[in-house]
């Protein structure tokens, strides 16, 4: 009955260590109209405390770009696994790094080891 008890105990340990070590990442807004002043709030949740986290671009070629000197902040999650940063996205625009469509953004540890991922979809102008 110890036995049994003992293993219920470490699934459920183990079950609820694994939730709540998921990290989490979004984009808002989730659609941005391509502009020169183009700016997107990048956040995520559920990172390793003091983790220094790199922010990847994956165009629509599938080339992966490290963006983070685009970033304000520079990524960096605190005691409670949290970051929030500003990409200043009209660059890309401007370069025609990003068009219209939908980009993959990858949240990632130093290594590039992805975390966490998102999408940002990019509309054209009026």
């Amino acid at each position: 009955m110890k036995r049994i008890v003992f293993v219920l105990l470490a699934l459920v340990v183990g079950v609820a260590a694994q939730a709540a070590a998921e990290p989490a990442f979004q984009a808002d807004p989730a659609q941005v109209v391509l502009d020169k002043k183009a700016e997107v709030h990048l956040k995520g949740t559920g990172f390793p405390a003091g983790l220094e986290v790199a922010i990847l671009l994956v165009s629509h070629d599938g080339v992966t770009s490290d963006i983070g000197f685009a970033l304000e902040p520079e990524p960096k999650a605190d005691e409670a696994g949290d970051w929030a940063v500003v990409w200043k996205c009209g660059r890309f625009v401007s370069k025609k790094l990003v068009k219209a469509g939908t980009y993959t953004l990858k949240a990632a540890d130093p290594d590039y080891n992805v975390l966490a991922e998102t999408t940002v979809t990019f509309v054209p102008g009026k």
